[in-house]
C-alpha cells in the first residue's frame, strides 16, 4: 500500500497539472480578447475615417458646382465686357465717319460753282472723305476680329478651369481593404492537462 506522502505528492501533482492548465487557458482568453480588442478599434477607426471622406467628398463636390458657376459667369461678364469696349469702338467710328462726311458737305459748296478748280476741290473732299471711311471701316473690322480672338481666349480658359475643378471630384474616395480579422488561438487541449495528472497520480504512487 502507498503512504500518506505518496496520495499528498500525487494530489499536488494533480493540482499542478490543473493550475498549469488553467494558467495557459486564461493566457490564451487575454491574447485573443486584447486582438479582438484591437480589431474592434480598427474597424471603429476604418468607418470614421471612411465617414470623414465622404463628408468631405460632398462638400468638395458642392464646392465645385459653385466654382462651376463662378466660371461661367466670369466668362460670361468678360464677354460682356468685350462686347462694350467693341461697342465703344465702333461708336467713334461713326462719329468718326459723320464728322468726315460733315467736313464733306462743308466743302461741297465748291461743287455748285463753275470751273475746274472748283470741279478739283469737290473731287478732292469726296476723296479724303472715302480714305478716312475706309480707315474707320478697316479699324472696326480690325476691332471686331480682335474682340472675337478675346472671347475665343476667355472661353478656352474658363473650358480648362472647369475641366481642372472637375478632375478633383472626378472620383469619389477609395476606402481601401476594412480591417482583416484576427487569428485567435485555440485553447490548450484538456486532455494534456488529463495526462499530466493521471502522470502525477501515477508517479506519487510510484514514489510511494
Amino acid at each position: 500500500m502507498c503512504g500518506p506522502a505518496a496520495a499528498i505528492g500525487a494530489v499536488a501533482g494533480v493540482g499542478q497539472a490543473l493550475a498549469g492548465h488553467q494558467a495557459a487557458v486564461a493566457g490564451v482568453n487575454y491574447r485573443n480578447k486584447a486582438k479582438l480588442k484591437n480589431f474592434e478599434r480598427q474597424n471603429v477607426q476604418y468607418l470614421t475615417d471612411a465617414m470623414l471622406d465622404n463628408a468631405q467628398y460632398k462638400q468638395d463636390q458642392l464646392q465645385e458646382d459653385s466654382e462651376q458657376d463662378r466660371i461661367y459667369q466670369g466668362m460670361i461678364n468678360q464677354w460682356r465686357q468685350n462686347d462694350q469696349e467693341l461697342d465703344k469702338i465702333f461708336a467713334k467710328g461713326s462719329f468718326k465717319m459723320e464728322a468726315a462726311i460733315r467736313e464733306m458737305h462743308q466743302n461741297d459748296y465748291a461743287g455748285t460753282q463753275t470751273g475746274a478748280t472748283a470741279a478739283r476741290l469737290a473731287a478732292k473732299s469726296t476723296k479724303e472723305m472715302g480714305f478716312k471711311k475706309a480707315e474707320y471701316v478697316h479699324d472696326m473690322f480690325m476691332a471686331e476680329k480682335s474682340k472675337e480672338l478675346k472671347d475665343d481666349s476667355v472661353r478656352d480658359k474658363a473650358q480648362w478651369d472647369s475641366w481642372d475643378m472637375y478632375e478633383k471630384v472626378r472620383y469619389a474616395p477609395i476606402h481601401g481593404h476594412a480591417p482583416v480579422a484576427p487569428l485567435l488561438e485555440a485553447k490548450p487541449s484538456a486532455a494534456g492537462a488529463l495526462f499530466g495528472a493521471v502522470g502525477s497520480i501515477a508517479g506519487g504512487f510510484a514514489d510511494g
